[in-house]
């Protein structure tokens, strides 16, 4: 029986796989071991909010690695996670006039649950209005999340949000 890419639990397994997917051409599997590692990354963590951050971080990190040639750490990012925090972090980067370069980044790949916009939308209750309305409009303009009803996440992102433990008071 073959196994499953989201079985993995090993980051090391994940990364052999990824270099003989990139080898093969089969970039389906790469993105889905992609996405298993970043998974992995966050799963520590102690709340969903905090998770999914960790998944967001391990992407952009993933992506900047494989963008330079050479292991790349977000240092501004990490900084400003230190001393800010979680959610300080995201409502800045929400109610910015401008994305930062790791939405764009992770827009660009086809990561868009993984940036920090789509994050302050599944947990609305921890962001100010703005954050929120900010980071919706962001998602919209990129077409992601086009189906908004009462300020709510559609009905696919909601199954896809309860799925990764996130959507509060939905």
């Amino acid at each position: 029986m073959v196994k499953q890419i989201s079985e993995y639990t090993d980051i090391n397994a994940l990364r052999t796989l990824m270099e003989n997917a990139k080898c093969l051409g089969r970039d389906d599997i790469w993105g889905q071991a992609f996405r298993q590692s970043c998974v992995l990354q966050g799963k520590n963590q102690n709340d969903a909010l905090s998770q999914g951050f960790y998944e967001m971080l391990a992407a952009y990190e993933g992506l900047l690695s494989q963008k330079n040639g050479k292991n790349t750490v977000a240092t501004r990012t990490r900084q400003k996670l230190k001393n800010k925090g979680i959610v300080q972090c995201l409502e800045e980067w929400a109610v910015s006039t401008t994305p930062t370069q790791g939405f764009d980044l992770l827009i660009k790949h086809g990561l868009h649950e993984l940036t920090g916009e789509y994050l302050v939308v599944q947990y609305p209750g921890r962001f100010s209005e703005n954050a929120v309305q900010n980071a919706k409009k962001r998602l919209e303009r990129q077409g992601i999340i086009s189906n908004l009803t009462s300020g709510n996440l559609s009905e696919k992102n909601i199954k896809e949000a309860k799925e990764r433990g996130g959507v509060e008071g939905q």
